[in-house]
Parts: C-alpha cells; sequence; structure tokens
C-alpha cells in the first residue's frame, strides 16, 4: 500500500511538472495564447491557485486584454489577498487603463505585502508623483534609495521631492550625491539649482545653471531656469534673454511662457506680458496664475470684458486665492458695478492672510521660484 501511495505522488509530481514545463517553454517562444490554454486547463481541474490566476492575467496583459486580465487579477487577490504579485499587476493594469487613483492603492497595497521589493516600490513612487501626491512619492522614493542606494535616477527624483517639499538642504545633498558620481548628469545639475533657488542662494543656483549649460547649450530647461535665477536677482534683461532662447528651443514649454510674461509684466510692456500670459493659458487651461495675472493684464490695458472672462477662470480654478477677486472689483467698479465691486472686495478681504492688496499678492507669487526640473 505504501509502494502503491508513493507511486501516486511521483506521477503526481511528474505530471505538475510536465505541464508546467510546457507552459513555460510556451511563454519562452512568445506564445502567450498558448501558455494560457495551458493555465487555464489546469485551473479548471481545480484546486484554483491564485499565483496561477494572477499568471492568467499577466498573459492576458501582453495580449493587450486588459479588461479581462484585470478580472483575473481581483480573482488571484480574492483568492489570496497576501499576493503582493496581483496586487502589483492590477495597479499597473489599472494605470495603463487610466483609472489612476485606485492604481496606486493597489501598488500601495503590493509595497505592503512585499516591502523588500524595489521593483515594486519604484512604480509605486513614480506613479505617485504622477497623480502629485508628493508627499507619498517622497516616502516611496526613500525606500527605493534605501532598498538600491546606486539608483541614481532614483536619487534625482528624491533630490527633487525633499526640495518640493521644503527640505531644501537635504534635496540639494542627493543631487550632489548624483554629480559626483556623474559630473554632467542634467537632471542633477537641475535639481542642485532648484534647491539652491528655494534657498534663496541665486548666484549658486546661477552657477549651477550654467555648468548645466556646458553640459547641454540647447537645454530649454537649463535657460528657463538661468532666466528665472537672473529674475529673482532682478536682472531683467539677462533673464529676458534667457526666457527667449528657452521659447526659441521649446515654444511649449509653459513656465517660460509665464515668466517671460512677468518680466514684460514688470518692466510696463504689458502687450508682450498678455501675449505670453495668453499662450501659457493656451497651453495649460487649468493654469490659475496665468489666467490671473492675464486677467491682471487686462484690466490694465482696460479691456474690461476680456480681463472678467480671464478673472472668472482664475477665481474658478483657485477659489482661495484672494488676488484675482480684488482684481475683478476693481473691473466691476470700472464697470460702474459698485455693488458688485463691494461683493468681491469682501471676498478678497475674507481669503487673504497678510498681503494687503492684489497687486503685491500677484508680484510675490509671480516672484516665488517655479523651477523646471530635468526629468
Amino acid at each position: 500500500m505504501m509502494m502503491l501511495v508513493g507511486l501516486t505522488l511521483i506521477l503526481l509530481v511528474l505530471a505538475q511538472m510536465e505541464w508546467r514545463a510546457e507552459a513555460d517553454r510556451r511563454k519562452a517562444m512568445g506564445d502567450a495564447a498558448g501558455a494560457l490554454e495551458i493555465l487555464e486547463s489546469r485551473q479548471k481541474k481545480g484546486p484554483r491557485s491564485s499565483a496561477l490566476e494572477d499568471e492568467c492575467g499577466f498573459l492576458l496583459a501582453t495580449m493587450q486584454r486588459r479588461g479581462e486580465a484585470i478580472l483575473r487579477f481581483r480573482e488571484a487577490i480574492r483568492l489570496s489577498p497576501a499576493n503582493a504579485a496581483a496586487h502589483y499587476h492590477l495597479g499597473v493594469a489599472l494605470w495603463l487603463e487610466g483609472d489612476r487613483g485606485p492604481a496606486v492603492e493597489e501598488l500601495a497595497e503590493a509595497v505592503k505585502k512585499a516591502p523588500a521589493n524595489v521593483e515594486y516600490w519604484q512604480r509605486y513612487a513614480v506613479a505617485s508623483q504622477e497623480v502629485e501626491d508628493r508627499p507619498r512619492a517622497l516616502a516611496a522614493y526613500q525606500r527605493v534609495v534605501a532598498l538600491k542606494p546606486a539608483c541614481l535616477e532614483c536619487r534625482n527624483s528624491l533630490s527633487f521631492l525633499l526640495t518640493d517639499q521644503g527640505m531644501a538642504v537635504k534635496g540639494a545633498a542627493e543631487a550632489q550625491y548624483v554629480l559626483q558620481r556623474e559630473p554632467k548628469n542634467l537632471a542633477a545639475l537641475s535639481n542642485l539649482g532648484f534647491a539652491y533657488l528655494q534657498q534663496n542662494e541665486l548666484s549658486k543656483a546661477i552657477a549651477v545653471y550654467e555648468r548645466g549649460l556646458e553640459v547641454d547649450p540647447n537645454s530649454a530647461v537649463m535657460h528657463y531656469n538661468m532666466g528665472l535665477s537672473h529674475k529673482q536677482k532682478d536682472e531683467l534683461e539677462v533673464a529676458r534673454k534667457h526666457l527667449i532662447r528657452a521659447l526659441e528651443l521649446d515654444p511649449k514649454l509653459i513656465e517660460a511662457h509665464y515668466t517671460l510674461g512677468i518680466v514684460y509684466w514688470q518692466d510696463g510692456t504689458f502687450d508682450e506680458a498678455d501675449r505670453h500670459f495668453a499662450e501659457a493659458v493656451r497651453l495649460a487651461p487649468d493654469y490659475a496664475e496665468a489666467w490671473g495675472m492675464h486677467g491682471t493684464v487686462l484690466r490694465q490695458k482696460g479691456l474690461l470684458a476680456e480681463a472678467k472672462v480671464a478673472l472668472e477662470a482664475a477665481i474658478r480654478l483657485k477659489p482661495d486665492d484672494p488676488g484675482p477677486y480684488s482684481q475683478m472689483a476693481q473691473v466691476l467698479r470700472s464697470q460702474g458695478d459698485s455693488a458688485g465691486s463691494n461683493k468681491y472686495l469682501a471676498e478678497a478681504a475674507s481669503k487673504k492672510a497678510v498681503k494687503e492688496s492684489m497687486q503685491k499678492e500677484m508680484f510675490d507669487r509671480a516672484s516665488a521660484p517655479r523651477a523646471k526640473v530635468i526629468r
């Protein structure tokens, strides 16, 4: 009897090895459909396996049948909620389908269940940054770098996020770590300049961006950052030169249009200023600050109806910003609508914290560093 049981077990193991080997062989040949057929046949025999369900989903995804793949990944998770790979694959599939919020949550589950998997952490970090959940992205990149210290691309992302979240000294340290190993790394130079800019170390930022332009004289981003830095120093002519060059190299660089518009606005060249603000909102219709400045300049040019439309857009996009309310109050007063003007003035007063006028509000916001980082 014992011999019979042993023989049965051997036969079962051999059968297991046979179908597994054949499925792997077909996958190696690029025959995803053939491998899927074998795996599905095995699943039908039972008991159903979470790992095989996930593998079926992965094969469906490679065949661009993502809707079916998503159902299989969900079934794999139902069978075993601890299946980190299924959470990860579901997150990736949802992301590719454009369902970004749930995708990030599935990736979060994947890293929770497989905390040592650097691939999962890296995808989670990138996705979190893409949906602009920067605190979550920062924590994820810190984990990636801890697991994979040699990943310079990851350190560049970490550098940017540290600076963006108010830790510019740490952000600079990460950029310098990269530059010690790759002195011509443009992304690291861009990040280091950004960190200096956030610390108001304008001369240091300019020196770093000059290094960047030595590496690539035709980098639109580096010219933009140089222009921004010189604007911060009130060196408007030099700023203008670099910003114009940035737009020659990349006419769709939205930040350069906005900042060049500010430069022209500061020296009273309203027509040129408005041309660049108008282009900024054309390229980025949800750019609230650009709509606010567009409305401000239109009002200063006496185009009250057009100014009203632009300011309404700014208020709709960023309702907590007091600036556009103050500008709208001035537009309505100029149109003879005292009641409407007083209403917007009251709204502005209730929203602003310390700034006393729209012009100072707009100027301060316009002057805030908006470095663009090379990725």
